[in-house]
């Protein structure tokens, strides 16, 4: 557990709606900002209702809020931190395809075949939930198990959400596993479909066109603000995702098969 330094003078509350709410985005916006890291230690309440110059039934209330969005935990002996457990809370789990792969052994690599700051709204891009103009870093790369591909996976990112995602090579970490790492999130929705391959996408997937593949489609937000946007492209005959999956109260978790043999 650490506490974070320099990170007191950062908080500002923006004036709009509740006081308590205002604390919420003032804490979340530090988070996002990398001022507070996974496990760092915020300022005890004590401090924050002299920051904010409001009554400790106010920061507690806010506080309270992001421990219930998984955002903080709170301990009696090391206080309130940044936590550790934010991706656990949700019915679908994240499952790193590296994760998956070198579990079964097999060789892992990441190729990027690109990466750009690009706006919304422009070039023919449009995530609906951000305004147009919101700057944005495109990722498009190639998830490969000895060499075969086995996930093709194409990530917008909300530079205003994660900002210190920019400087990062990508050469030891994936772009999902520094996201999981780096920024919490209280919400996520899914969408599964199939699809056969185009001669485009089945160039970069080394599959013969008309394949049949799977596509993961999902969006993360913190608290309303939207965090990546990710599209992911499985060979139909070369990932299979299976296991089980055990709910307790809000937690579930899902254990990944691995990549099948190839052909």
């Amino acid at each position: 557990m650490r506490r974070a330094r320099h990170a007191k003078s950062g908080f500002r509350l923006d004036g709009e709606g509740a006081l308590f709410r205002q604390i919420e985005r003032s804490v979340i916006d530090l988070i996002l900002k990398g001022s507070f890291r996974v496990g760092d230690q915020l300022p005890p309440e004590s401090e924050l209702v002299g920051i904010f110059k409001t009554s400790r039934q106010t920061v507690n209330k806010a506080i309270t809020e992001l421990a219930k969005h998984g955002i903080v935990e709170r301990n009696r002996r090391a206080g309130t931190v940044v936590s550790w457990r934010f991706q656990e809370r949700f019915m679908v789990p994240f499952i790193d395809v590296k994760d998956a792969i070198t579990a079964g052994g097999h060789i892992y690599e990441f190729r990027i075949h690109a990466r750009k700051v690009l706006r919304n709204g422009h070039a023919g891009v449009m995530w609906s939930v951000l305004p147009r103009d919101a700057r944005l870093l495109f990722i498009e790369g190639l998830h490969l198990s000895d060499g075969l591909p086995v996930q093709l996976e194409t990530r917008y990112v909300n530079l205003e959400a994660a900002p210190r995602i920019q400087d990062e090579s990508f050469a030891e970490i994936t772009p999902s596993k520094w996201l999981l790492s780096n920024i919490p999130w209280s919400d996520a929705t899914h969408t599964v479909h199939a699809v056969n391959a185009g001669e485009a996408l089945a160039g970069k997937l080394s599959l013969p066109a008309g394949a049949a593949c799977l596509v993961v489609d999902r969006q993360t937000f913190l608290l309303g603000t939207p965090i990546t946007l990710v599209h992911m492209t499985y060979p139909g005959d070369r990932l299979a995702i299976s296991g089980t999956m055990s709910v307790n109260g809000d937690a579930a978790r899902l254990s990944n098969g691995g990549p099948r043999g190839s052909s």
